[in-house]
């Protein structure tokens, strides 16, 4: 049986076989040893390593299986925009971000990643438009409370 060790820079860990690797956090370029090398080498140059690393199918930067690429989610942007000057600054520009990081990951071939975000941005924009309908409420109560203050003759001149 084949023994590897693995280091993080500092400390040397092993002898391990390849199923006590697939539960350590190495990654790719993490260093590792087997007898027979001359030298320590990243772990993705190692033929019998490279199932470590190999992402799930459904995770993949890929093409859908119909050769074409997934419609690309919505992004949000009009509408964080939209958010960030009428109703909420700060619940806005969270938005705009994840607006832009959809389209981002998008382009560079992350469809799932690109999905969720875009939920993700979707709830904001929808967390600042509950936001700015709240805060129109009070105020139209506090000014229609203060006109009628007013009206009564409540305050004293």
């Amino acid at each position: 049986m084949v023994h590897y060790y693995y280091t993080d820079g500092k400390e040397r860990f092993g002898p391990l076989t390849i199923e006590e690797l697939k539960q350590k956090s190495i990654t790719p370029e993490t260093l590792v040893w087997k007898e027979g090398l001359p030298d320590w080498v990243p772990a993705n140059t190692l033929a019998d390593l490279k199932d470590l690393f190999d992402v799930p199918a459904e995770s993949t930067n890929r093409v859908a299986s119909s050769g074409t690429l997934p419609p690309q989610p919505k992004n949000w942007l009009i509408e964080s925009v939209l958010v960030t000057i009428f109703c909420c600054l700060p619940l806005g520009i969270v938005g705009i971000i994840l607006a832009l990081l959809v389209d981002t990951l998008y382009k560079e071939g992350h469809f799932e990643a690109s999905e969720r975000l875009s939920l993700e941005a979707g709830r904001w924009v929808r967390y600042g438009v509950i936001f700015g309908v709240i805060v129109l409420v009070l105020y139209m109560l506090l000014l229609s409370s203060g006109i009628m203050t007013g009206i009564s003759g409540g305050v004293p001149v």
